[in-house]
């Protein structure tokens, strides 16, 4: 009798032992850092759909140059084929208004950052910035001011984060870029180009807020 609840004894340690050690391994595995301040650049090419479509629309892509806290390029040189994170943006414009040689632009679209170490992004084929793994997508409203003489630009983006997603870093740890609804800003400059493509190249950069 002695000997069989030394045994059941044992046995209830073991598997109290056991339930306890489940939690701290899944905890340590689902630890993530949210990066909430964010802080991005950004280079890229874009390219406008053909005078004469209705509506009219719009793709911006290319690769993050920097982001806070996180690793932006796998290798030197630095270019969209060593970069870890690229993006893409699709939109469509709603208005257009003339303002003596400027043309004030707004649009709407979505906007996704990709996660991609393949190393396989080029300008020649846009839709290379679109197939890594999505770790953000927002939506946006953007507005574009354009200079009818020289064709160069500036542009302001508010985006709204609709899902992000972790992902692994550098050293094995768990990163994740802001939080649903989250809100942050994008600036670009760029220079139209004639004839395309691309439309144009553009450059700047998003913070929070």
């Amino acid at each position: 009798m002695t000997r069989v609840f030394g045994l059941v004894g044992a046995l209830s340690v073991a598997l109290v032992s056991s339930a306890a050690a489940v939690p701290a391994r899944r905890d340590a595995a689902l630890q993530v850092k949210r990066i909430g301040r964010l802080s991005l650049e950004f280079v890229g090419q874009f390219q406008n759909s053909p005078p004469g479509v209705t509506p009219a629309t719009h793709t911006h892509y290319g690769y993050l140059s920097y982001i806070r806290g996180v690793r932006a390029f796998k290798a030197a040189p630095q270019s969209e084929s060593t970069a870890l994170f690229t993006f893409y943006a699709d939109a469509t414009t709603v208005r257009v208004l003339a303002d003596g040689p400027l043309r004030v632009v707004t649009r709407v679209g979505k906007l996704t950052i990709y996660r991609d170490a393949s190393g396989d992004a080029t300008f020649t084929k846009p839709e290379t910035f679109a197939d890594g793994t999505r770790v953000l997508v927002g939506t946006f409203r953007q507005q574009v001011v354009l200079n009818t003489v020289s064709n160069s630009f500036s542009t302001f983006h508010q985006v709204t984060i609709t899902s992000t997603r972790p992902f692994t870093a550098g050293g094995g740890g768990r990163l994740q870029l802001g939080r649903a609804r989250q809100t942050f800003r994008i600036t670009l400059t760029g220079q139209g180009t004639m004839p395309g493509p691309p439309s144009g190249y553009i450059g700047g950069y998003g913070v929070s807020g």
